[in-house]
């Protein structure tokens, strides 16, 4: 059977990971300094704690979290959740634990949805998203970002001009705190701002957020979810998917949503036909994780272990990028960007960096297709030692020396 004449128009069309791909084309290099991929440090798992917790629920609780569960997620996740968050006033009909945030993403899109609806999203962002939205058929715009977020000047006249051409803008996809790939955390005036902007042309907003517990240094700030409740009257415009994976660890696959009642049942609904419930064991050691209290001192160790890397890599950029290299500072996550020279292709120096024992993720793969900057990219810090961070920024930095002479 020649499946490849048979395969859905959706399927034919469908993007693999990029990043997967590059990260694999370097993998096996001897001496490879890595700071592409999105991986957390191992030595952030909270091993010992989870295999013990595991071990209690399995014993003392396997013949409910063995069986089927709730395909809108455990009651006893959300309850918890809702406690460490502090949002008391919220019903357990408002969230929905998902296997990962990609597939929160995926739901909300397959929600909302249909081919040929506009999505709006940061330029750059995180390339998971803009491969589920292709996968749903939306149409891709752009919006490029200042240092305190998404650029509202350019967001107000995309909106107009696709208005104007009769298209239906569906929703906007965000990550407001330290953005995946540019670090970038939006400022408070912009989120509201933001927030306003929607609310006034019904644009609903897709709020991205594994990365805010992550700070490192500075003060938090309110989540956009948080501020449409507090400061605009309760209002529903915000869904917020958090992800546990830079947090537990990916491999846990938790994830849950707040959001309005009907879009979260709705979003349930696809997650039924799909995965029929979330990982039951998996959920349950998390509710017992939160329940016994160890999430806020296991995220203030996490953070502890990550800010030297963070200190390390801008000191490195610092002492060895040319002058008309630019970086983002940012003050947690887990990522730094790039601005090269116009002249400057990454996607072309990602091929070189790798006679040098360097590899990044090149910028253009954080674009919607026909939309790309080929001129930035993207390096991790959480994945290195100090020495190979050292080390590797010195590579890449001579490497964009030589390119620039």
């Amino acid at each position: 059977m020649n499946y490849s004449n048979e395969f859905s128009r959706v399927s034919q069309s469908m993007k693999s990971s990029m990043i997967r791909e590059l990260v694999a084309t370097t993998k096996n290099v001897p001496d490879m300094i890595s700071f592409a991929g999105g991986f957390p440090a191992p030595a952030t798992f909270p091993k010992q704690m989870l295999s013990e917790i595991f071990e209690e629920v399995v014993k003392l609780e396997g013949y409910d979290v063995l069986q089927y569960g709730a395909s809108e997620g455990d009651a006893l996740l959300k309850q918890q959740l809702l406690k460490w968050e502090g949002y008391d006033k919220l019903s357990l009909d408002e969230m929905l634990i998902t296997n990962g945030a990609t597939n929160a993403i995926y739901y909300y899109g397959k929600a909302l949805l249909d081919p040929g609806d506009v999505v709006l999203c940061e330029a750059p962002t995180f390339l998971g998203s803009l491969v589920a939205f292709d996968a749903l058929e939306a149409e891709l715009h752009g919006i490029g970002m200042d240092e305190s977020g998404i650029d509202m000047n350019l967001l107000s006249d995309r909106v107009k001009s696709l208005k104007k051409i009769g298209k239906r803008i569906k929703l906007l996809y965000t990550i407001p705190d330290f953005q995946n790939p540019g670090g970038i955390t939006m400022s408070l005036p912009r989120r509201r701002e933001l927030i306003a902007f929607c609310i006034e042309h019904e644009i609903p907003i897709l709020e991205d957020n594994p990365y805010s517990r992550l700070r490192y240094t500075g003060k938090p700030l309110p989540t956009l979810f948080h501020l449409a409740h507090h400061d605009f009257q309760r209002s529903d415009i915000v869904t917020e998917a958090v992800s546990f994976s830079k947090i537990i660890g990916p491999g846990m696959r938790v994830a849950y949503v707040k959001g309005s009642k009907e879009l979260v049942e709705k979003m349930g609904s696809w997650q039924q036909k799909v995965n029929v419930t979330p990982d039951c064991v998996s959920q349950r050691v998390v509710a017992r994780f939160l329940e016994m209290g160890f999430m806020p001192g296991h995220i203030n160790t996490i953070c502890h272990h990550y800010h030297p890397y963070l200190r390390k890599m801008l000191e490195e950029l610092q002492i060895n990028m040319p002058e008309s290299v630019y970086w983002t500072k940012p003050e947690g996550g887990i990522f730094v960007w790039l601005e090269l020279p116009e002249h400057i292709n990454a996607d072309e120096l990602f091929i070189k960096a790798r006679d040098h024992k360097v590899s990044f993720i090149p910028g253009s793969k954080f674009y919607p297709t026909g939309q790309e900057r080929f001129n930035a990219l993207r390096l991790k810090f959480t994945y290195s030692s100090l020495e190979q961070i050292e080390i590797g920024i010195k590579r890449l930095g001579q490497l964009l020396k030589d390119e620039s002479a």
